[in-house]
Parts: C-alpha cells; structure tokens; sequence
C-alpha cells in the first residue's frame, strides 16, 4: 500500500481492536499486495487503484476463498500495512466478498501498538511473531511475499512472488499441503468436489 496515513485519524483509530483468540485457533495471516492481487495498490484522492494496468484489485480472492473452504475455522489476521495507512475498518470493508470479511478477526496493528511510532519500519513478519506471541498462537500460516521477519518460522510461511501473488499454482498446493499440516484434515463437508484444491502427493 502506497500512501499516507489518513491526518483526520490517529493511529489508535486506524489500529484494530485487540483479537480474542484462544492459543488453538486457526489463523491465516493475510497480507494484500503481491498476494490477493500481482500488484500493489495506491491510495490517491480518497480512491484506490492498482498499480498495474494487468492486474484488478483482489483479483485472487477466488483463490484464497477455495483455499479456505475445507477449514471453516479458519480466521484471518491482516498483516497488511492497509490497516496502519487506511485503518482496520476501512481495510476490512475493501474486501470484495462478505464471506472473506466475516473470516477477519483481527489486524497485526492492534490498538496496543498504537503508540509504537516505529511500527511501520519493522518487517511484517515481525509484525506476525509479535502477533503470535502476544496471543500464544499454536497453529498459523502467512501468506505473504515478504520474508523478512519470519526467520526461524519459514515453515509457517506462503510467500508468494511479487507481480505473481496466489496467482502461482506451486504456491497453491504448497499453501494447500500447509493448511493440512498446520490445520488438520479437511472438512468433507465444507466443500463440493469443484471447489477442492488440488493437492500434492
């Protein structure tokens, strides 16, 4: 996310509300750009826009959606710095399907880190073991294309390559195959035979 935090808010606004999640939950770490869509996105006049003409906002939420249907447990963490430029509602309100809002339980940025004035120079990935810890995560995932950070935890993360995003097929059956790891078996009942993803053997 290209832009600067919006001057009318203060950073204790823009920050999400502290997540309740117990230390067995389910928890996708979710950044946006180069992940949801091969680009990244620019907030200009109130208006956001991709930053390539190939590429549309969210364009791989189908993706993530099939992804996510045999885990009904599931939930889903921003890590994207949308939240600290756009703040946690309006990130939130920008995702394009109603099934995907309701899977969000929290941001990286919560309102405990609002005073944190070096927030926004830290790795995401700092941002997520920070997470992690604070709320004593036993089971989670990010998806990301940024590494750094995640030393010590690579096998927690789904990077995803920058201009590609979940568009990638290997990192659609490696996110498939973690999932499964990390989450259990899938739930037969959660999903018809079209939307399963397809899985290495």
């Amino acid at each position: 996310m290209t832009g600067a935090p919006d001057g009318h808010d203060t950073a204790a606004k823009r920050a999400a509300p502290t997540a309740h999640l117990g230390e067995h939950a389910n928890v996708v770490f979710l950044d946006i750009d180069h992940t949801l869509h091969a680009t990244d996105a620019y907030l200009s006049d109130g208006r956001l826009t991709a930053g390539s003409p190939a590429s549309t906002l969210f364009e791989f939420t189908p993706i993530l959606e099939r992804l996510l249907a045999p885990y009904p447990q599931a939930v889903i963490i921003l890590s994207s710095s949308w939240v600290h430029v756009l703040g946690y509602a309006f990130a939130v309100a920008q995702l394009p399907t109603a099934s995907l809002q309701a899977r969000v339980r929290g941001a990286t940025f919560e309102s405990d880190d609002a005073a944190d004035d070096g927030w926004s120079t830290l790795p995401r990935g700092t941002h997520v073991l920070r997470f992690v810890r604070r709320h004593k995560l036993k089971r989670w995932l990010a998806i990301d294309d940024d590494r750094k950070g995640f030393d010590g935890y690579e096998s927690h993360l789904i990077h995803c390559q920058q201009g590609v995003g979940l568009g990638d097929k290997d990192v659609q059956q490696l996110f498939a195959r973690r999932l499964e790891l990390m989450f259990g078996p899938p739930d037969s009942l959660s999903h018809t035979d079209a939307s399963t993803p397809e899985r290495l053997t």
